[in-house]
């Protein structure tokens, strides 16, 4: 279906939180490297917040392949760029329309927490399924930075109304932001990240458990927020959903992932009571994909 410029379509979570609203964008944009690829521009407003835009590389399934679905990409980091090939390409092949989206500028603005401007991935999530989807599974992954946005949009958004598959990949490192974004880990959480890792299956010397307090994302709500602020602002705060009745959630892990996101990211995986698998991949650092074995385990994930 394709949308008139400059129409927007205002979305709703379906339980009782509102999505924003989605505005496709006149100007084009680049098309990227892959075979039967377009590119569309996107303006993504959300409540309190600033419209922000997106880019998204639509990839059609390959010729002669029968149609299995669609899969949502999403990069690291603020998202601001593109997931892209080779997994692009193996998915096509796959027979999945392969929607990889590009956030200009990130999605993090500073404007009340990573909670609420995770919104701006949830109404995202849901125009491409309402709007590009056109059957089969729908299934979102994303690594680091993007598993977090899969974790809001599950905990927070409502979309396991949506998603038949979710493949969060090394995270979601902010899974809670109090025990990551402090100087020193607390005794507790020392002890807890040491006991959630399960044995003989990581290949690092060490682990880390905390984030620091430096980082960006630990200070979305307020330069300097307090442990109540920064629970309220997690994936997994008091109020999170974590049961998916129509939705798996296939949580891959790094083997070599010595950072914070694959202790963090268990406090999440661990606490879903629906179905759910937790990998860990060998010979594989905090970029899944970087590597053979990530990318195949991936694939295998979403086949």
């Amino acid at each position: 279906m394709k949308l008139a410029a400059a129409l927007t379509i205002a979305l709703s979570a379906g339980w009782g939180a509102d999505l924003g609203s989605v505005k496709e964008l006149p100007e084009p944009c680049v098309s990227g490297p892959m075979p039967n690829t377009i590119c569309r521009r996107l303006e993504v407003s959300c409540p309190e917040l600033k419209p922000i835009e997106a880019q998204i590389r639509i990839t059609q399934p390959a010729a002669g392949v029968a149609a299995r679905g669609t899969v949502m990409l999403g990069s690291g980091g603020g998202g601001n760029a593109f997931y892209g090939s080779p997994l692009v390409r193996d998915l096509a092949a796959m027979g999945f329309l392969v929607v990889d989206r590009a956030w200009t500028g990130g999605w993090t603005t500073h404007e009340g927490g990573l909670r609420k401007e995770s919104c701006r991935y949830a109404t995202l999530l849901t125009w491409v399924h309402d709007h590009l989807h056109k059957g089969g599974k729908f299934v979102a992954t994303g690594n680091s930075g993007g598993s977090a946005e899969i974790g809001y949009a599950l905990t927070t958004w409502g979309r396991a109304t949506i998603l038949d598959l979710a493949v969060p990949t090394s995270g979601p490192p902010i899974a809670r932001l109090d025990l990551a974004c402090v100087a020193k880990a607390t005794p507790e959480w020392a002890s807890q990240c040491a006991a959630i890792v399960p044995k003989g299956v990581m290949e690092c010397p060490a682990q880390q458990c905390i984030l620091g307090t430096a980082n960006d994302v630990c200070r979305q709500v307020s330069a300097s927020p307090t442990p109540e602020q920064l629970l309220a602002d997690s994936v997994v705060h008091e109020g999170a959903v974590l049961s998916y009745p129509k939705t798996k959630v296939h949580f891959l892990f790094g083997a070599a992932d010595c950072g914070e996101p694959v202790p963090v990211g268990l406090m999440y995986a661990t606490k879903v009571t629906s179905e759910k698998a937790i990998e860990f991949v060998p010979k594989t650092p905090h970029a899944i994909a970087s590597t053979p074995e990530g990318r195949e385990a991936i694939l295998k994930a979403i086949r």
